[in-house]
């Protein structure tokens, strides 16, 4: 973080209030928390089903600010991480406003989405795989992460992701992680929320149409093979309604045209030289004499027309 005299702090090159920072210094707050907390915040905040029905309904939200208290903070770092990337590039297209109202919209639609799921297990007996658990916990932001990485995919499909070692085109991004997820899911007794994942993926694409016709490019960070991509509808209205260009030298343009009938209109060399000896533009500078052409429309807009057209009648 830096400070210049005049200036406000900043933090990665962003204002130190900018959303990015914003979220990251509250995630890495409330991570520095938990130490000293013990299981407290996570057994109160962190996302269980059971106690959300039961009424702990704040759930759905503050498990994405909770993540695994280890000596290295990997799940945070992650997630943070991604968080930082992706936002940087969505930001521009969508606006700070939109990308914070889809960054928690997405936090707690995945955390509604767990929810939903695991009552939906119990219904049916509480043994259907994919679907979670009454009393699994839930911690993390990747809900939210998920979301930002759909929108990233609509916007920079042919992007490549590294997902772990696997380059991966971003528009297939969520999908690829989700079945990653769920392999490790597998591999490691759930200890991945892919429910959690799939819901803020699913959040976000709900919230792209329901913002799509107010999304517009604006200055965006250059990056090889991430150029934005329009969606269809503006590139059909860009199509049907072409930008007409004013032609500013049009005036000109008619100077130039009546000089010409003038000269056509002279009975000899010695009245078309007379004529235009009135017309001549002091230090001008005119072309070589083979460029001089009537028709050129470079020509006919050109201020210094009588000079080459007297040159030519000279020669």
């Amino acid at each position: 973080m830096s400070r210049n005299r005049g200036q406000s702090p900043s933090l990665f090159g962003n204002p130190i209030l900018h959303p990015l920072n914003v979220i990251l210094i509250i995630n890495c707050l409330i991570f520095f928390l938990q130490y000293f907390a013990n299981q407290q915040l996570i057994y109160r905040f962190g996302l269980t089903p059971d106690f959300v029905l039961g009424g702990a309904v704040w759930q759905v939200f503050t498990y994405g600010f909770l993540h695994a208290v280890e000596l290295i903070p990997f799940h945070l770092l992650v997630n943070m991480y991604g968080m930082y990337m992706l936002g940087t590039n969505i930001i521009p297209i969508i606006g700070k406003t939109k990308f914070t109202i889809l960054y928690f919209a997405s936090q707690i639609g995945a955390g509604i989405f767990v929810v939903l799921s695991a009552y939906l297990n119990e219904v049916l007996g509480g043994n259907i795989p994919f679907l979670e658990s009454m009393t699994t916990q839930t911690i993390g932001a990747s809900g939210a992460l998920f979301g930002l990485l759909a929108l990233f995919g609509i916007f920079y499909p042919n992007a490549e992701l590294l997902l772990f070692i696997f380059p991966v085109k971003a528009k297939n991004a969520v999908w690829v992680s989700l079945v990653i997820g769920y392999l490790i899911s597998q591999i490691g007794n759930g200890a991945i929320s892919n429910t959690c994942h799939l819901g803020g993926a699913l959040t976000a694409l709900l919230l792209y149409k329901l913002f799509q016709k107010q999304i517009k490019p604006g200055s965006l960070p250059y990056i090889p093979g991430m150029e934005w991509e329009a969606p269809r509808e503006t590139k059909i209205q860009s199509k049907a309604k072409p930008t007409v260009v004013e032609d500013i030298f049009l005036n000109q343009k008619k100077i130039n045209e009546n000089l010409l009938n003038q000269i056509h209109s002279k009975k000899d060399k010695a009245s078309v030289i007379n004529y235009l000896q009135g017309l001549q533009v002091a230090d001008a500078n005119i072309c070589p004499p083979p460029t001089y052409n009537t028709e050129d429309p470079i020509c006919l807009r050109c201020e210094w027309l009588a000079n080459c057209a007297l040159r030519k009648v000279k020669e």
